[in-house]
This record gives C-alpha cells, sequence and structure tokens, in this order.
C-alpha cells in the first residue's frame, strides 16, 4: 500500500464550548532540572473563571501550572484546574500544551492546548471522552484560553 493511498480529504469543524480565565501568582522557580527550569504558577485564588455555552462556573483551588521552560527555550504546560460549576458540579481538568512567549516580553505569550476533564456529573460526563483544542493569550499575569470541540469528517 502506498503512502498516497492512506492519504484522504479531511475536514475540521470547532464547536465553541467555553473560555476559562484568570489571575496568575508569582511563580514558584525549580531551577535547571535535567529537562529545564519549572515554574510552579498557582492560579490566584477567586480571579478563575469559565462561561460559555457548555460550560460555567469559576476556577477553584487547588490549581496550578507546572509550566517547564525547555533548554531550547520553549515552553511546555502541564496545568490541572478544579472547575466548581455554576449547578455545583466539580470537574478536574487537565491540560498539556505549548507556550510561545513574546519575544519582547516574555511575561506574554500565545498558547496552543490540549484539555482533558474528569468528572461524574451525569450531566457533564460527555466532557470525559472529548480531548479540547484551546488556544489563547498571556498578558502579563493574566490568561485567556477558549475551548473547542473540533470534530473531523474523513472522506477516502
Amino acid at each position: 500500500m502506498s503512502s498516497n493511498e492512506d492519504k484522504g480529504t479531511v475536514s475540521l469543524g470547532a464547536e465553541y464550548l467555553y473560555t476559562w480565565e484568570a489571575e496568575l501568582e508569582e511563580p514558584i522557580i525549580v531551577p535547571n532540572g535535567p529537562s529545564g527550569t519549572r515554574a510552579v504558577v498557582k492560579i490566584a485564588e477567586d480571579t478563575g473563571k469559565v462561561y460559555g455555552p457548555a460550560l460555567n462556573g469559576r476556577v477553584v483551588g487547588p490549581s496550578s501550572d507546572w509550566a517547564l521552560v525547555c533548554t531550547d527555550g520553549s515552553v511546555a504546560l502541564d496545568i490541572q484546574l478544579l472547575i466548581q460549576t455554576e449547578d455545583e458540579q466539580t470537574i478536574l481538568q487537565k491540560v498539556i500544551g505549548r507556550s510561545v512567549r513574546a519575544g519582547d516580553n516574555p511575561s506574554n505569550g500565545d498558547l496552543q492546548t490540549a484539555a482533558t476533564n474528569e468528572t461524574s456529573s451525569g450531566k457533564y460526563q460527555y466532557l470525559n471522552n472529548k480531548v479540547l483544542t484551546g488556544v489563547g493569550r498571556k498578558t502579563g499575569n493574566k490568561i485567556k484560553v477558549v475551548y473547542y470541540d473540533v470534530q473531523e469528517k474523513i472522506d477516502h
């Protein structure tokens, strides 16, 4: 089978689900580890919110990013959030991704993420089976990420 036989047309559609935004505390720096420098950044209390057609609520503690500034300068995100929905359900969101820092100000950057969710709440259990795509921005100590459910249709 040639590689051309495996190729088809892929159409991607994205459904907006929600946005989360928060303020970040000053990082705790663990320098010069074997993979780079770790920056542990706590989400500041009472600043995190989630809003959109699929989910509304707030980010509660403990929630933080265990970012890794790699030896090549790239920034790997490793975030765990607890979301308390407006109807009092709890969702654990795990996020991985990358942050491309602005050359003129490394406190700012563009974010690309993938998020999974864990919950036992019947209303939100459909999120357990999705990998969401997030795009966002970090500006100073503020972060905002917009999440989409990306679906594909493959035509061969």
